[in-house]
C-alpha cells in the first residue's frame, strides 16, 4: 500500500470516528462502527490504530501540527497578532474542537500542548521569544497555553458571544491591564 493511500485510509477512519462522535459518546462507539462508516476492515483499522484513543491522539497531533504551521506561516510581529491567530485557529477548527469538547476529549489536546510547550516555543521564532532557560520557557508556555486554552474552550461553548476579533481585543486588553501592575 502506498504511503498516500495509507494516509488516506487513516483520514477515512478519523472522519468516520468524528462523525460518530457527533451523535454518540466516546464510550458508546465501537470499532466495528468506525470500520463500517469508514468502509475499511477491522484488520485495516488495527494496522492504522491500536484503539479509539489512538484516533483521538492522532486528531490532537493533526490539530497541533496545523496550529504550528499557521503560526509559522504568518510570523506575527505583535503579540495581539498571535492572539488573533490562536482564536482564528479555534474558529477554523470549531467543528472538531466542539465535537471533542462535547465528548470531554479536549483535555487530550491540552495535555499534548503542555508537553510540547518548550518545543513549540523553539519551533517558532517570534520577537518576544527571548528566554533561553528551559524552566522559564516551560513556565511561560504553561501560562500562555493554559490561558489561551481556557479562553478558547469557553468561546467554543458560546461562540456567538464574541467575534474572533472581539475576543482577541478583550484578551489583549486584559493582558495589558495585568502587565501595568507587574
Amino acid at each position: 500500500m502506498s504511503r498516500r493511500i495509507a494516509e488516506q485510509t487513516k483520514e477515512w477512519i478519523i472522519e468516520a470516528f468524528i462523525d460518530l462522535l457527533k451523535t454518540k459518546s466516546f464510550e458508546e462507539i465501537k470499532t466495528t462502527e468506525i470500520c463500517k462508516k469508514a468502509q475499511v476492515s477491522r484488520n485495516t483499522f488495527y494496522r492504522k490504530f491500536n484503539s479509539k484513543n489512538d484516533i483521538v491522539e492522532k486528531i490532537a497531533d493533526n490539530l497541533i501540527a496545523n496550529y504550528i504551521s499557521q503560526i509559522q506561516s504568518k510570523s506575527p510581529e505583535k503579540f495581539q497578532d498571535l492572539i488573533t491567530i490562536v482564536f482564528q485557529f479555534g474558529k477554523d477548527n470549531f467543528e472538531i474542537l466542539k465535537t471533542l469538547s462535547d465528548n470531554n476529549l479536549l483535555s487530550i489536546v491540552l495535555k499534548k500542548l503542555n508537553s510540547l510547550g518548550p518545543k513549540l516555543y523553539q519551533s517558532v521564532e517570534l520577537p518576544w521569544h527571548t528566554f533561553n532557560a528551559d524552566d522559564s520557557i516551560k513556565i511561560m508556555m504553561n501560562f500562555f497555553i493554559g490561558g489561551f486554552w481556557n479562553i478558547l474552550t469557553d468561546w467554543i461553548s458560546n461562540p456567538s458571544k464574541y467575534s474572533i476579533d472581539e475576543l482577541a481585543e478583550k484578551t489583549t486588553a486584559a493582558l495589558e491591564n495585568v502587565i501595568m501592575f507587574i
